[in-house]
C-alpha cells in the first residue's frame, strides 16, 4: 500500500477491541512498525487495552491523546489511544447500516 502510494501518509485506525488480540494477528509487529496507529476505545475494561502486548511492546511509541492530531506526522512506529464517545456497533455493523 505504501510502495503503491508513497506519498500518502497512511494512518491504521482500528478499535480498542483489536488491541488486545493485535498480537495474534499475521505481522503484527510490521504493520506497527509501518503505519501510526489510531486506537479508538471501546466499550469494555480499557486497561486490559492499554496492558495488550502491543501497547506493552510499543509503550515508547505511543503518543498523548492530546496530540492526536499530529498523528499523521510522525514516523511509524507511533500510536494513540482515543478515548471518547463509545458504540457496542461493530464497523460491519456500521457499514451495512449505510448500504
Amino acid at each position: 500500500m505504501k510502495a503503491k502510494n508513497p506519498h500518502v501518509r497512511f494512518i491504521w485506525i482500528m478499535g480498542a477491541d483489536n488491541l488486545k488480540s493485535f498480537h495474534r494477528w499475521q505481522k503484527w509487529r510490521e504493520i506497527a512498525e509501518t503505519f501510526p496507529i489510531a486506537v479508538i476505545d471501546r466499550p469494555g475494561s480499557t486497561l486490559s487495552y492499554l496492558s495488550s502486548t502491543m501497547a506493552q511492546a510499543f509503550s515508547q511509541a505511543r503518543i498523548d491523546e492530546d496530540d492526536a492530531g499530529v498523528l499523521w506526522k510522525k514516523r511509524a512506529p507511533a500510536w494513540v489511544f482515543i478515548h471518547g464517545p463509545r458504540s457496542t456497533l461493530s464497523s460491519t455493523a456500521l457499514r451495512n447500516n449505510h448500504k
